[in-house]
Formats: C-alpha cells, structure tokens, sequence
C-alpha cells in the first residue's frame, strides 16, 4: 500500500490520496487515469487523513501580542490592558468552539479564569520588551472523525500538555469558512488552535490563579542542559508523537487509517517536501486568485470565454510546482513499478524477459529526466532560505540595535533629566541658603555693641579715637559672631563660604581702621593723651589678634603682624619721649 499527495499549482490547496491495488484492475488517479494501458490491475482511490502539529512562539519582537491573539482564534472581543487597545474579532467565522482549559490540579480546585484577564496576566507577567508572551500549537484534526470526536482528541491534547507544564490552554477549533473554501481552501481542514501561557499556573493565597515561573520548554537548551533534561527539539518531536498517539487512538476507534508523524524520509518516500510559502507569497497567490475569478466572472456575464490563469505568482509557488510535477513523476514511476510487479510475477522459472511498453519507457524517461530540475529546484529552494533568513537575521539585528540604540537615548535622557533634576534641586537649595545667610548677615551688621563693654567706660565716643575704637570693636564682635555661625552643625559648605568671604572683609576692614587710627593718634599734639591712646589701641588691637587669628587668612595674619609691630614700636617711642610735642 503506498501513499501519494496530488497537488494544484496553489501550494494552499492538496488532497493527499492512497492508491489500495490489486489483480485485475488498472490504477485510477487524477492525474495519470488517462494514461492506464494496463488491463486486470484493480485499484481504489482512498482519502487519508493528514498529520500537521506544529508549534511556534507568540512573542514581542515580532510585534505579537497574546491578548490579540487569544481574541482572533477565539473569535471574541477582548481589552489590551498593556497597550490599551480593544480586539473585537466577535463577527469572523469559522470558530466552531473556544474554551480556556486549567491543569487537572487547578480545575480540582474548583476555580476559574477569564480569557481576558489569563492572557492580560500573561502579558504582564513578562517585562522584557522582546519577550515571549505564549505558545501555541497547531493541529489538524481528521476530517473523517465528527465534531464532538475531534473536540474530544484536541482538548485531550490540550489537557495533557496543560498537566505535563503547569500551564493553562485556550483551545479554539476552526473550520474552513465558505470564503476560504471559494477560494481554493479544502473544506476538510479542520483544525484546532492551542495557545498555552509560557508560565506556570498556581493558586496565591487568595484563590487566584497566578503565574510564576517559566514552563520547562519555555527554558533555554543551556538551562535544560543544566537541569539534566534534552533539548527542546526532543521534547517537541515527544509532543508531536503524542498528538500522533491521541488522534490514532480516536482513529483506530472508528477503524479510519492512522496518521503518521514522520517525514516522509522517515516513511521511506521519495516525496519531496514543499518550502514554506509564508503570509506574504500566500497572499499574494490568494490575490492572483481573487483577480482571475473575478475576470472569469465578469466574462461570464458578458457571455465570453476567459481561461483563468493557473500559474503561480511567486518564485516560492513556482518552485513548489516544480516540486509537485517532480512528485508526480515520481509517484508515476513507482505506478509503473507496481504494474510490472503485477503483471510479471510467475511461479516458476524461467523469469520471462520484460520489455516496458513504449507508455512505461515514456514515463520513465520523464522521470529521470526530472532529476536535473530537481536539483535545481533543491538549489533555488535553498537559495531562497538562505536569502529569507539572511533578511530575517538582518531585520532582527537591526531591530534589536533600535532597540539598544532607543534604550541608550532613553538612558541619556534620564541621566540628563536627572542632573537637570539635581541641579534646579540645588538652585533651590543655594537660594534658600543663601536667604538664610542674608538674614544673619543683616542681624550681625545691625548688632549694637555691647553697652557692658569695659573700654566704652573708659573713652569718650564721641571724640575721633571713640568712634574710631567704637567701630573697630564692632568689627571685632562681627568678626566673632560670624565666627560661632560657622561653628553652628546647621550651617552649611555653601554658608561657611559666605561667612569665609565675610571675615576676609572684616579682616581687611580691622587692619586698615587700626591703621587709620595709629594715624589719628600719631597726629594728637598732646603727649598723655597720645601715650594713652596707643595703649588702649595696642591693648585693643593684640586682644584682636589673638582672638580672631585662625579665622584671617595667611596675608592677613602677616598684616595684622605688620600693623602690630608697628603700633608696639610707636609705643616705645613715645613712652621714651620727654613730653615734646609734634613740631616742638
């Protein structure tokens, strides 16, 4: 028994048949019928189901979104919390059913979940902006099983991968819509949608159902490797095998052929397989398809003959019709094969000497000569991979400088936003300290001089040297205010500053009105009060000194010096005098 798979020039539209032969009849075919030639060979056209279970991921990078997702194959309108969008896919067809199924241990539980608010969770559970937000896994269910049998197999399914991850299913059966089926699409594809979360489900304390760690074939084969399991690969083909075992078990049932899940290499098939067309040359065949019908129609109408064009419209559709004509051959020559088998089997020997008739050679030839094509087929097939995956390895590269590029203007940014934030904070913060500082500042410069002071008893203040002494004992008691304001732990480096600028000044203003003065009692004539002058300045001013000196500066402690020795000098001197006055 051998299996063969007719294709149209549309790579969407296949019917795969089985040829049952035996003696005395002729093989019977769509595409060789007219060639049989040969009488007493028996044969009957057998539909076969079909094995498709593949799986991909739902993930971020590719602009996916699993609430949007989950809404379209449900069929349903759900809210987008993340992004904000509504999804209303309530009036497509062909959703024959859609149903969230829980882990055998959470639905023990008696709980429950929303499409909306699983897939909502599923989102936000994921941070990375390139994460993967759920799986899903697609199936072909056997046209030749009823509906309630083939919803059975496909939550069966569901269920078990739910139970062996941890994780919840939405499964959501499909069916050919009629739009699809005008459109060349086989009637019989019914096939179901699975999308798990990538994320394990458990129970919080509040009976919630949350999601927390990665699903085991969610992790990386370093991770697994690390786990001691094997890689996803393996784990993948184990699925596949499981849908294999789950949807042959419901087969065997109703005594329907079983599927198979290995390639036809595996199957031992010299059938070529097809390259995957992808959305875009499956559209744009869909369109050429679309437009010739409606020429047809139109033609039609006007009571004309229009001969719709067949041929495909991308590289990809020619190359699998190429593929398609080189299985045919393939397949015609295995017929051939089984005719000969047929025909020229006798008990004994001598075996007679067959000579293929002129249709077989025909054929034959045909199919060697095909072998070439193929080649290049298998060439340009390839070509086109390398390319498709060169410009998806290139997309992806660029997306993801972008996206480094976008991070690091977003860094730049905050860093920017940040010390602009810091600076306008200490601004504010130099502003109120320096309004803090002013208001010391004009208290200390407003500051009486004490009444209890001892030398105001002793001099009179309304003479030149009383006020002269007057003002340099202000700048004494500044000086010594602003001395205990820098001490205070209140006051800040910015303060102290201020009070350093402050005291430099006073220190400048203290020598040059000590110098100022030495010169106004240099130019008293009478020699006591000259004499008692300078002592109360030396008193004053060494006094000064020695209290205010860590807070001068360097220059000005050598001033003050200066001034002091000076003032000391002119002591000695006067001290030294016989009572002659100036100009005497």
């Amino acid at each position: 028994m051998r299996v063969f798979d007719f294709t149209n020039v549309y790579p969407y539209r296949s019917t795969i048949y089985k040829i049952k032969t035996s003696a005395g009849a002729s093989p019977h075919t769509p595409n060789i019928a007219k060639r049989r030639n040969v009488k007493n060979l028996k044969t009957e056209l057998v539909e076969m189901a079909i094995f498709i279970a593949s799986t991909k991921s739902i993930s971020r990078s590719s602009g996916q979104s699993a609430v949007a997702s989950a809404s379209y194959r449900a069929g349903v309108e759900l809210d987008d919390k993340r992004y904000g969008k509504t999804h209303d896919y309530s009036k497509r067809s062909g959703v024959m059913s859609a149903d969230i199924i829980l882990p055998t241990a959470l639905a023990s539980a008696y709980t429950d979940i929303s499409r909306s608010d699983l897939w909502n969770k599923a989102e936000a559970a994921e941070k990375r902006k390139d994460a993967r937000v759920a799986r899903e896994w697609l199936v072909n269910l056997p046209h030749e099983l009823s509906a309630e049998d083939r919803k059975e197999i496909a939550h069966q399914f569901a269920q078990t991968l739910a139970d062996r991850y941890g994780t919840i299913a939405d499964c959501a059966i499909h069916k050919p819509t009629q739009r699809e089926i005008e459109r060349g699409a086989d009637p019989r594809n019914f096939h179901a949608h699975i999308m798990f979360t990538t994320r394990t489900a458990e129970l919080n304390d509040n009976n919630e159902i949350v999601l927390t760690d990665k699903a085991t074939i969610e992790l990386s084969d370093n991770k697994r490797r690390e786990l001691g399991m094997e890689r996803v690969n393996v784990e993948i083909k184990e699925v596949r095998q499981l849908w294999e075992q789950i949807a042959n078990e419901k087969l065997a049932e109703h005594n329907h052929e079983l599927i198979d899940s290995r390639s036809y290499r595996d199957q031992g098939k010299d059938i070529e397989p097809q390259i995957k067309m992808g959305s875009v040359a499956t559209k744009l065949e869909r369109d050429k398809y679309e437009s010739e019908r409606e020429k047809a129609e139109q033609a039609n109408k006007k009571g004309e003959v229009y001969e719709i064009d067949e041929t495909p419209a991308t590289i990809r559709g020619e190359i699998n019709l190429m593929i398609n004509e080189r299985n045919h051959l393939v397949r015609t020559r295995e017929l051939a094969d089984l005719r000969e088998k047929q025909l020229f089997i006798v008990p004994a020997a001598p075996t007679p000497k067959y000579k293929p008739s002129q249709d077989s050679n025909d054929e034959l030839e045909q199919a060697e000569s095909v072998v070439e094509r193929v080649k290049q087929v298998r060439i340009q097939r390839q070509i086109a991979i390398d390319a498709a995956e060169a410009l998806e390895k290139e997309r992806i590269a660029q997306q993801q400088q972008d996206m480094a590029d976008q991070k690091e203007r977003e860094r730049l940014l905050a860093q920017e936003e940040a010390r602009q934030a810091k600076r306008e904070q200490r601004r504010a913060q130099i502003a109120k300290e320096e309004a803090d500082f002013k208001a010391q500042h004009d208290h200390i410069s407003h500051q009486e001089l004490s009444s209890q002071h001892r030398l105001l008893k002793i001099i009179d203040q309304k003479s030149d040297f009383g006020q002269h002494l007057n003002t340099l004992l202000h700048l004494d008691q500044q000086m010594s205010a602003w001395q205990r304001y820098r001490s205070e732990p209140s006051t800040t480096d910015h303060q102290k500053q201020l009070a350093d600028r402050e005291q430099h000044e006073i220190g400048s203003h203290i020598i040059g009105h000590s110098q100022q003065l030495l010169d106004h009692i240099k130019s008293i004539s009478d020699l006591s009060t000259r004499k008692a002058h300078t002592k109360t300045l030396e008193r004053v001013f060494d006094d000064i000194k020695d209290r205010q000196q860590s807070a001068l500066s360097p220059e000005h402690q050598r001033q003050m010096r200066t001034v002091s020795t000076e003032i000391t000098g002119y002591s000695r001197d006067i001290n030294r005098s016989r009572g002659m006055s100036p100009g005497f």
